[in-house]
């Protein structure tokens, strides 16, 4: 019910962000912050995948005790990043298996033999359709990343809110392009040789698809982050230029109006 002769009503309302003083507009900082976030979480949800991959593949129970109480030793195969966090999850999913269901719910669950028979079989079961959508997963993880990346490398400027529009071709977002492209390859190249350092040293190794998949975005990421730091200098320097000009300009528009204030004295 309208108030406008309250006092109170019309201070809350005066208090109240008004919906057009909202700004249509996105600054490339906020569109760049929203593009890497969700390139962290693409990375992120594919080192989980694969790490419940490697947990399911060689079982959290054999991850965890392998090469102890009677379990095999760990394969030529398990060894790399989805590996460790898959250790890692396998430890939790023991931890909490030991503490909640053991004593609250394994005395009062009977099992037989036909229905241990009927659970293995159910167990195989989900195991093989979680082989089938964990990859697949993946990959629309991999597409997503993609996609956000070439987000990244299109919309170097501000534009309004819910666009799809293509910037302009100014050399200035050229020239944004290129401070991206060139911070990926640093981080690549360095990445890549810090990596080949460690392997030949026997510190860490990394398998093939792994490294394609999760360490090459880490990387990108990386050289995004200082292709943005390259980025924010060069407005710095941008803005303070024109300061400094502006700021020419009105000391010789300030000594022009004094000559003209003696000249008419």
């Amino acid at each position: 019910m309208p108030c406008s002769w309250s006092r109170r009503c019309r201070a809350a309302d005066n208090g109240l962000p008004s919906p057009s003083s909202s700004p249509d507009v996105e600054s490339w900082g906020q569109i760049r912050r929203h593009h890497l976030r969700m390139m962290r979480k693409q990375v992120r949800s594919i080192v989980l995948l694969m790490a419940l991959i490697e947990a399911i593949r060689v079982g959290p129970v054999q991850m965890v005790y392998a090469g102890r109480q009677g379990y095999a030793a760990p394969g030529p195969e398990d060894f790399g990043i989805a590996y460790s966090v898959g250790y890692f999850l396998s430890w939790l999913y023991l931890c909490v298996f030991m503490v909640v269901f053991v004593p609250l719910f394994s005395w009062w669950v009977p099992v037989t033999s036909s229905e241990s028979k009927k659970t293995e079989k159910i167990v195989e079961i989900l195991q093989k359709i979680n082989m089938v959508l964990l990859p697949l997963s993946i990959g629309i993880s991999l597409v997503t990343y993609i996609y956000y990346t070439i987000q990244t490398l299109i919309y170097v400027d501000s534009r309004t809110i819910g666009s799809k529009s293509f910037p302009k071709n100014t050399r200035q977002n050229w020239l944004v392009r290129l401070f991206l492209l060139g911070g990926i390859l640093v981080s690549t190249s360095f990445g890549y040789g810090a990596f080949q350092i460690l392997a030949d040293m026997d510190l860490a190794h990394v398998k093939t698809l792994e490294y394609s998949i999760i360490v090459v975005p880490v990387q990108i990421n990386i050289g995004l982050l200082w292709g943005t730091l390259m980025q924010y200098k060069m407005e710095k320097r941008i803005a303070r230029n024109e300061a400094a000009k502006a700021q020419k300009v009105g000391v010789e528009v300030g000594t022009v109006d004094e000559k003209a204030a003696l000249l008419e004295v």
